[in-house]
């Protein structure tokens, strides 16, 4: 296989998350996976067990790659308001790298089994808990108006997460000047102010 190309199994995961994204789980078929990756539907279980299977492969990957962007970033020395803003960034850089997966991540992950769906809520809520610890830290530290530390979580990756819905990789702003943008958006409004 020579270098750059995505194998079936690659091929299929793609096309499963755009269909995901662009017309919803259940409204995506295996024959339309296959259809889209150009093979037969029968030959599409010899790479998968199943949609749901897909499905859950799909939102697992994106959890990752979210944890192994903050987890280095939150465990670093340095200042506390450096480090939120490299996690909004990083943040910011996860869902525009792969926006079909962010997309099906976000919205999509609420049809998996109620076992997966537990797991992937665990995992969410480990994910905001690492975020809260640095609006929690800034917080103590007066860089952030005295708030509910979780409440500007939310506020923070809910303004985050959608950003598959607008963002174009091919517009004059990287994944990283968006990033900057946001982060600075976000620390204008909770910026402590003296009265």
């Amino acid at each position: 296989m020579a270098i750059g190309v995505a194998t079936t199994r690659e091929q299929i995961h793609e096309a499963a998350c755009r269909l995901f994204r662009e017309r919803g789980f259940h409204a995506t078929s295996v024959r339309d996976i296959a259809e889209a990756v150009g093979i037969q539907g029968g030959s599409l279980y010899t790479h998968i067990k199943g949609k749901d299977d897909l499905l859950w492969e799909i939102v697992d990957a994106a959890a990752d790659r979210f944890f192994a962007a903050l987890e280095p970033i939150v465990s670093s020395k340095t200042n506390v308001m450096g480090r939120l803003k490299k996690a909004i960034i990083a943040h910011v850089s996860v869902v525009a790298g792969d926006l079909n997966a962010a997309a099906v991540y976000t919205v999509e992950w609420r049809h998996l089994s109620d076992e997966r769906k537990s797991a992937i809520t665990a995992r969410r809520d480990a994910y905001e808990k690492l975020f809260r610890s640095l609006v929690s830290e800034a917080i103590h530290e007066r860089h952030l108006t005295p708030t509910d530390a979780a409440g500007a979580t939310l506020f923070i990756l809910s303004s985050l997460n959608f950003l598959f819905t607008w963002y174009k990789p091919e517009g004059r702003m990287s994944s990283h000047d968006i990033g900057v943008m946001l982060s600075d958006f976000i620390f204008d409004g909770l910026k402590r102010r003296t009265v």
